[in-house]
């Protein structure tokens, strides 16, 4: 099993989880990514740990074991530096039952979660000014800082043999599955690498790559870019939990400042939004957070970014061998942050044990083979 030789596509945190649990178990493993470790959708991810409102049952159990997962893997990978289990208060202005029926299935679930009144989600978040008529807690969510994160996982599998080649060697042209021969990745330097197994990883690129579906991103009007916006500074002390209400979503961010994100912004642009739209929209969710937490009398905008989210059609994991492609492995995901560290358990476990792991039987690709697109 030492010998085999495995090359993951992709470097954001699920491909950097994944080459990590490969090297560790002794496979040979090549990393590739076009840009540096973790420069993509991985950097602006809100990076919610969480199960919070992700059905079927399946799907809400293999996220639940997403968020334990990380909490296991924190003491051996310097977790100071990157977990953050915050906790989570969602405030909820008019019409909470919603809410109040989330809470209900989620704690019958088996996952922590309760209603709690506003008095205590000021005591909870004490940056909190927006008032609410109804709020909920979960104090297993939080959020992981993704930049040092993937660092560590990347030297992690360094530390196990791993290879890891950037821009120009690392960016993947094409893959080649047919015959009997084994796998061969082309690089676009021209560079040919034999593999046993190659398992990409690569987001949104994903389609170019592998023959799985995901919800076209660069046209005018998709859904899968969504806006992120980071702004500060923030005079002290500012919020201390990851934090929704319904028009925002935010949580601390290195250096003083605070992430951003909110659902009527994603909506409403895409890789073609004009940059005064997006400054726009930039500065009406500073206005947001302003009006929400205590600590941004003084802050700006400091960067916002389109980020495109990798979205399956069926919002489910994609995840196992590509039919018909002896070789290729796909995982791609819309929950890569709160999945990667269990996923790529099961993935290493998929690879190197004769028996898939049951709980991904669900997330095969086969499940897209009638479907053309």
């Amino acid at each position: 099993m030492a010998s085999r030789r495995c090359v993951v596509i992709g470097a954001g945190i699920l491909g950097a989880s994944v080459a990590a649990r490969l090297a560790a178990a002794g496979l040979r493993v090549t990393l590739l990514d076009q840009d540096e470790p973790g420069r993509a959708t991985s950097r602006w991810s809100f990076a919610w740990i969480n199960s919070n409102d992700k059905v079927p049952r399946p799907y809400h159990d293999l996220n639940h074991a997403g968020m334990r997962a990380w909490a296991e893997l924190a003491p051996d990978l310097d977790g100071n530096a990157w977990y953050r289990p915050s906790g989570h208060v969602e405030l909820a202005t008019a019409g909470t039952g919603e809410l109040e029926a989330r809470v209900k299935r989620l704690t019958e679930w088996g996952y922590p979660a309760r209603l709690i009144s506003p008095a205590e989600a000021s005591e909870l978040e004490p940056a909190l000014r927006l008032p609410a008529s109804s709020a909920a807690f979960f104090p297993d969510e939080g959020y992981l800082l993704t930049e040092p994160l993937i660092a560590r996982l990347v030297a992690h599998a360094e530390s196990h043999g791993a290879q890891v080649l950037t821009g120009s060697p690392g960016r993947v042209t094409s893959i080649d599955t047919s015959g009997d021969a084994p796998p061969q990745v082309r690089t676009a330097t021209g560079a040919v690498l034999e593999a046993d197994e190659v398992i990409c990883c690569a987001g949104r690129w994903t389609p170019s790559l592998a023959a799985v579906p995901l919800v076209p991103w660069q046209t005018e009007g998709s859904v899968a870019p969504g806006l992120t916006v980071r702004v500060g500074p923030v005079v002290p002390p500012g919020p201390v939990r990851l934090l929704h209400t319904p028009d925002l979503a935010l949580r601390p961010h290195p250096g003083g400042l605070l992430h951003l994100e909110a659902e009527d912004a994603a909506a409403a642009v895409d890789l073609h939004t004009s940059e005064p739209e997006l400054r726009r929209w930039a500065a009406e969710l500073l206005r947001r957070a302003r009006r929400t937490v205590r600590g941004l009398d003084d802050a700006r905008v400091v960067a916002h970014q389109v980020c495109v989210r990798p979205l399956p059609p069926d919002g489910q994991s994609i995840v196992g061998r590509l039919p018909g492609t002896p070789g290729l492995y796909v995982a791609v995901t819309h929950s890569g942050v709160t999945l990667a560290a269990h996923l790529s358990r099961l993935i290493a476990a998929d690879l190197t044990t004769p028996t898939r792991p049951a709980s991904l039987a669900p997330y095969t690709p086969a499940r897209f083979a009638s479907d053309p697109a």
